[in-house]
């Protein structure tokens, strides 16, 4: 039997934190801007290499940042890239199945209360 409280509590807060790379994404579009760092320089920046990402370097975090940072993009293009690459329809169900857990669980919330 599933806890459908949990679930909607645990996809909130995945949809919580994708959210706020939006915000984070957006904040280094307009702040930053583009185009690789200096190597020995910490931070963020936007690529535009072929398709619009983020990269993070200097600090012992920077990939799981950079992965944080891309989720929102991941979201699109795996989307577009699915119909041509498994790598691309695996990561457009794990960044959507938050969602989608999030509109069952609250559905089934709802009904039962």
């Amino acid at each position: 039997m599933m806890n459908w409280s949990i679930a909607k509590k645990l996809s909130g807060g995945a949809l919580t934190l994708i959210g706020l790379a939006v915000v984070v994404d957006i904040m280094i579009a307009v702040f930053i801007g583009r185009g690789a760092m200096a190597a020995e320089s910490a931070g963020c920046y936007l690529t535009d290499a072929m398709v619009v990402g983020f990269h993070c370097q200097g600090f012992w975090a920077s990939g799981i940042v950079s992965a944080w940072l891309n989720l929102p993009t991941w979201a699109i293009y795996g989307l577009i890239f699915a119909p041509y690459s498994f790598k691309a329809a695996l990561l457009a169900v794990l960044v959507w199945l938050p969602v989608a857990v999030f509109i069952v669980a609250s559905r089934k919330v709802a009904q039962h209360a």
